[in-house]
């Protein structure tokens, strides 16, 4: 997401994108696939597509740095 500059937003901006992925799979798209919904809930699922698509854009701008 950045370049490893040893800073501390280094580290807190990769460790939010982490815990904001693992917390969208917990909380949305695990429960999402196992309980049933009755619908009518258009605006919830819009708002959880914002929160996918932000991480997709995070994913999708990150370089991959091998050692």
């Amino acid at each position: 997401l950045m370049e490893d500059d040893g800073s501390k937003t280094y580290e807190n901006l990769h460790r939010g994108a982490r815990a904001f992925a693992e917390g969208l799979y917990a909380a949305i798209r695990n429960p999402g696939m196992h309980v049933p919904h009755d619908g009518g809930e258009e605006q919830l699922a819009l708002e959880q597509l914002a929160a996918f698509s932000l991480l997709a854009r995070w994913v999708d701008q990150a370089e991959v740095v091998t050692a």
